[in-house]
């Protein structure tokens, strides 16, 4: 029984081995298709939806064509440097960062820094405003004589009242 226990594992291990040095084409796996298919906009959906959620025939050819390049080992960049020449930079879900796109992608980055650059000069005058109207003792002495007279005009007609 040990023989033939020795001879079945040879046979597993011998199974194993060369099931371990299969192709690159069966290596292709739905989640590495679909990291490539979600940077890329479906024209047969309008360019509303990436290749991956768009449910047309064309979208379908067109994640056949990304499934047999990467399965002849080629990289993303190089899949999607191919749709972009046949289609234009439109296919493209995320602009390449270069050039007018480089600009655009950073832009509202640039407008939320400029913003709170704004407020924060906006608040550093204010305040310098602010110390340069109370440091004057004249106007503090005019509004203590001002608050005083409003005092007695008040206790004046809160007598009146009650009279």
């Amino acid at each position: 029984m040990t023989g033939r226990r020795l001879i079945g594992l040879i046979a597993v291990l011998t199974i194993v081995m060369l099931g371990g040095t299969s192709s690159r084409a069966e290596e292709i796996t739905l989640m590495d298709v679909e990291r490539v298919t979600d940077l890329i906009m479906s024209p047969g959906c309008n360019y509303m939806y990436t290749l991956t959620n768009c449910p047309s025939a064309e979208a379908e050819q067109m994640r056949e064509i990304v499934k047999d390049k990467l399965r002849n080992g080629e990289s993303a960049e190089a899949i999607l440097n191919y749709f972009e020449e046949i289609y234009g930079p439109r296919v493209l879900a995320q602009p390449k960062k270069k050039g007018f796109y480089f600009v655009a992608w950073w832009f509202p980055y640039f407008l939320i820094f400029d913003v709170f650059l704004l407020i924060g000069l906006i608040l550093y005058v204010w305040q310098r405003r602010g110390k340069k109207a109370g440091g004057s003792t004249k106007e503090q002495g005019e509004q203590e004589t001002d608050t005083a007279e409003m005092d007695s005009l008040l206790e004046e007609e809160l007598r009146r009242f009650k009279e």
